[in-house]
């Protein structure tokens, strides 16, 4: 039996190995973009050379091989990650009908596109694949998401009813329990969501900055509610910039209500970022707050749980084992596919890495161990595509 310690070695080892790697694709992906970087022909060539270094090191093949992985109390998760690439995705696209992927770190990162996404997504919809968008970025409506996918070069048919954000599904939810004119939200959220709420007739307050407090206790004994507590139907929260502790405060207190709802948009700790060394909270940190001082669990509808699921079944009538989720995060895009019966595909051009699936696999995480991974879209373009 293989020995803790050597196990250390190991990932210790695969880790320097894919730090490396995720440091040369991202200098690869970076020079490309720029007008004095290689060639789209270089740059494709050198992403194909990364992926087949990463998959043929031997201290990959031997960690992967080994007994610690061997740990597989689940016959549904038997399958190791197998990697793919524009040589072996047919055998893939044979058994796919739907393509559900996220956007950020999978389709672009921030405002610069990864480079061959657009083609594979033009790809699947010209052979007939049903192409879907799942993110967990509430922060702009499915009408904004529609402008950056023309912005991007993505294929016409791409459009924002492709679209499903946890802002859509939140306003759909709320919407659907009858918020919509008799009840007000309580809003910690940015401007994706108020779109959304807007569209449905929801009303909503207490977005957007608060006003300074000059005394550090004063406001403690005469903080302004805004609105009844009893006129509340709902807190919802999400990621925004101006969050401080007066909001924290009101959503804390709105919740004291019981028949006050405390939905959440998603609890992803981080955004993708551009920057390798740079961290950017996204909702997590913030819905983790509210609950904490509130002491109420919210209803998140994004990824990786059931509100999203429901939604994509409801309006478009998937087969879940002829759909494939194709994301960034173990912890929210694969645990997505895994917890509803989907396949699932980790792109290793957005925030989580091969070392993050050793991770899962040796703390038993089976729910967030890929069946596919792949180093980004890009590397899934066949030869054909691309004149």
């Amino acid at each position: 039996m293989i020995s803790s310690r050597n196990t250390c070695i190991l990932l210790l080892q695969k880790c320097r190995l894919i730090r490396s790697s995720r440091d040369t694709f991202r200098r690869a992906f970076t020079t490309a973009e720029s007008g004095g970087g290689p060639s789209k022909a270089a740059f494709q060539e050198r992403q194909h050379n990364l992926v087949k270094t990463v998959d043929s090191t031997p201290t990959f093949k031997r960690f992967y091989n080994s007994p610690a992985f061997g740990l597989r109390p689940e016959p549904s998760f038997v399958e190791d990650a197998r990697f793919v690439s524009s040589e072996n995705i047919g055998e893939l696209l044979s058994e796919i009908d739907t393509f559900i992927f996220d956007a950020d770190g999978v389709l672009w990162l921030g405002d610069e596109v990864i480079p061959g996404s657009a083609l594979f997504i033009d790809f699947l919809m010209k052979n007939n694949k049903q192409v879907l968008i799942l993110t967990n970025n509430a922060t702009k409506s499915r009408a904004v998401y529609a402008k950056k996918f023309h912005k991007f070069g993505f294929h016409h048919k791409l459009n924002e009813n492709s679209v499903i954000s946890p802002a859509a599904i939140l306003a759909d939810a709320l919407y659907s329990v009858g918020i919509a004119g008799n009840k007000k939200v309580y809003l910690i959220g940015s401007q994706g969501l108020r779109d959304e709420m807007d569209e449905l007739g929801i009303e909503y307050f207490g977005h957007g900055p608060e006003h300074e407090v000059e005394s550090d206790g004063a406001f403690l004994l005469d903080i302004d509610f805004e609105v009844n507590p009893t006129e509340v139907g709902a807190v919802v929260v999400g990621y925004e910039k101006h969050f401080n502790y007066l909001k924290l405060m009101k959503a804390a207190n709105y919740l004291q209500q019981p028949h006050c709802l405390f939905l959440a948009t998603n609890e992803d700790e981080t955004c993708p970022s551009p920057f390798p060394h740079v961290v950017i909270p996204d909702a997590g940190p913030i819905v983790a707050a509210v609950r904490c001082a509130s002491g109420r669990e919210p209803i998140v509808v994004g990824k990786p749980n059931r509100p999203a699921y429901d939604y994509i079944r409801r309006r478009w009538n998937i087969d879940p084992e002829r759909t494939i989720m194709i994301g960034d995060r173990t912890n929210t895009d694969v645990k997505f596919g895994r917890d509803h019966g989907l396949k699932t595909m980790l792109v290793l051009s957005g925030c989580h890495q091969l070392e993050n699936v050793v991770a899962n696999r040796l703390n038993e995480r089976f729910d967030m161990v890929p069946n596919y991974y792949v180093a980004s879209l890009g590397a899934l373009v066949i030869p054909s595509c691309q004149s």
